[in-house]
């Protein structure tokens, strides 16, 4: 299968996901345990949409323990991270996902949260495909974790050279470390 199959393929089997509210609740709650959440000082994390592991709570808590709330703002086919106070600070893009009107680029990033639609077991995501998280990572210096429901993780996805790994993957069952 090429990546547009497997996009195809992995949009539906998230959508597919059974118990996802529990699943979120679980996500967010193992989030909170771990010492690279409790640790960063900025967390860079992506607004849900559609299918995805359900963020907003994540955003409430990211702001509840005081850290610095980053979110992606796309400029052509580039994404930068832009500090925001909460929700109201977003409206929706012309794909109506919400993101800043504007904002400067922060480039300190202690923790990226990062969306996908598969993980496989050596770090690798399959996206969307417009490669605006491998540039991110490309050029900002940060803990690059991915959070999904276990039904994404996979056994291998393909990948080109570009393609930066995942450190780690969080799941309702837990943190899985990459090598």
């Amino acid at each position: 299968m090429d990546k547009k199959e497997l996009r195809k393929k992995y949009t539906k089997v998230r959508a597919d996901v059974e118990d996802k509210e529990d699943k979120d609740r679980l996500i967010r709650e193992n989030l909170r345990q771990l010492d690279i959440y409790k640790k960063a000082k900025s967390v860079f994390v992506f607004i849900s949409y559609k299918s995805e592991v359900d963020t907003r709570g994540i955003i409430e808590d990211i702001l509840a323990d005081g850290k610095k709330l980053l979110v992606p703002l796309v400029k052509g086919s580039e994404m930068i991270a832009v500090e925001v106070k909460g929700i109201d600070d977003l409206e929706p893009n012309k794909m109506g996902i919400l993101e800043p009107k504007s904002g400067d680029e922060v480039t300190d990033v202690d923790l990226t949260i990062t969306p996908g639609l598969a993980f496989d077991k050596r770090g690798y995501r399959l996206g969307y495909g417009g490669g605006y998280y491998d540039k991110f990572f490309a050029k900002v210096d940060t803990i690059r974790m991915g959070i999904g429901y276990s039904d994404q993780y996979v056994e291998s996805l393909v990948h080109e050279g570009y393609d930066k790994a995942l450190e780690y993957l969080l799941t309702e069952e837990g943190l899985i470390e990459f090598e």
